[in-house]
């Protein structure tokens, strides 16, 4: 049996678990780690029917997306991670600084005991030639001693959290170069997925080519048999914040798709989104499922424009909806930034930023 491009492009992949973000980086590493070894060989037949050719570059286009939002995902993780490891390294250096002048102020006060050591107290009250002096000297001579004791309270408990805080560096530390790890076997990966789709359409011969171009063609701003008259006749956002970020979206519309872009010439999917409501004051990280987690969630009944929608089980793909069930989302290398129905792939979930 032949399976249509639609079907193919969105067949559902596995069912999402939201997980903690260090559980999820150990999954994705392991996942990485073996991705680019098990790549399929692409290969087209020339006589193949063009629509198995464009559900097989379809297929890979997505699955290149699934690792460009784990990428988006992991460069969070390493912006905060980053963000900890600076914060830790400048209170360690203040630590030190404040460990130092402790162990400083401790050597005075050592060498002033020093000086009156070894002479019993009533010697010296018997030797001094004024009695009066010596119990001020005596008085003081106590405070430093209380002075001292609370100085090396001090030091100590500057030294505890100097320690700590160099163990927790050091993790973070660990932490961060392992996902610069993962971020580079995401990337060998997205860039070993869409080398694929283009080996299989580097063999296509010119006239095979013409026929995918023609599927694959937009149409002016639409696609997907989206018309002119369906577009210009989307509602207004009542939101005024809404109605910026979907009027950011529909200037877009035929911009290139990059994976991990976020504009101004070209977008991922989750970048698109978070430029959109960027442009209307509102900050998202860029990830889908991040997005997903940060915000409200509506039922489809309730849908506004402006609201994201969520596609596929594991939430990898997001688009901006405006209205009439439609979404503009950036949706591969082939189709860029485009109009199309909400119901062309399966959402799965809405959130209203």
């Amino acid at each position: 049996m032949v399976t249509s491009p639609k079907e193919a492009a969105h067949r559902a992949p596995k069912k999402y678990v939201p997980v903690s973000r260090t559980a999820m980086t150990v999954t994705l590493a392991t996942a990485a780690a073996g991705s680019v070894a098990l790549l399929p060989t692409a290969e087209a037949d020339p006589n193949a029917n063009i629509n198995d050719v464009k559900a097989q570059v379809d297929k890979l286009h997505q699955e290149a997306e699934q690792a460009s939002e784990a990428y988006n995902e992991a460069n969070t993780s390493l912006a905060d991670l980053q963000h900890k490891v600076d914060q830790l390294q400048a209170r360690i250096t203040a630590e030190q600084n404040s460990l130092n002048s402790a162990r400083s102020a401790l050597g005075g006060l050592a060498a002033a005991q020093y000086e009156s050591a070894g002479v019993d107290s009533t010697l010296q009250l018997m030797l001094t030639q004024s009695p009066d002096q010596y119990l001020q000297q005596a008085t003081a001579m106590a405070q430093v001693t209380d002075g001292k004791k609370a100085t090396m309270a001090s030091a100590a408990e500057i030294q505890r959290q100097l320690n700590q805080d160099k163990a927790s560096a050091s993790d973070q530390l660990a932490m961060l170069a392992k996902t610069r790890t993962l971020m580079a076997q995401q990337k060998s990966d997205i860039d070993a997925k869409e080398q694929q789709a283009q080996n299989l359409l580097d063999q296509l011969t010119a006239s095979q080519r013409a026929q995918y171009n023609r599927l694959t063609a937009t149409s002016d701003s639409s696609s997907s048999g989206v018309s002119k008259s369906v577009i210009n006749n989307l509602p207004v956002p009542t939101d005024p914040r809404a109605a910026i970020a979907v009027a950011f979206a529909k200037a877009q519309v035929g911009k290139p798709y990059i994976w991990a872009a976020a504009g101004p010439n070209a977008y991922d999917c989750s970048g698109l989104t978070m430029a959109a409501w960027g442009k209307a004051g509102v900050m998202m990280a860029h990830g889908s499922r991040d997005q997903y987690a940060a915000f409200p969630k509506v039922s489809e009944s309730q849908l506004e424009p402006g609201d994201l929608v969520l596609f596929y089980s594991d939430m990898h793909h997001i688009g901006i909806y405006v209205g009439n069930g439609m979404v503009i989302h950036a949706g591969n290398p082939d189709s860029g930034v485009q109009y199309i129905p909400m119901n062309e792939m399966p959402a799965v979930g809405f959130v209203r930023p």
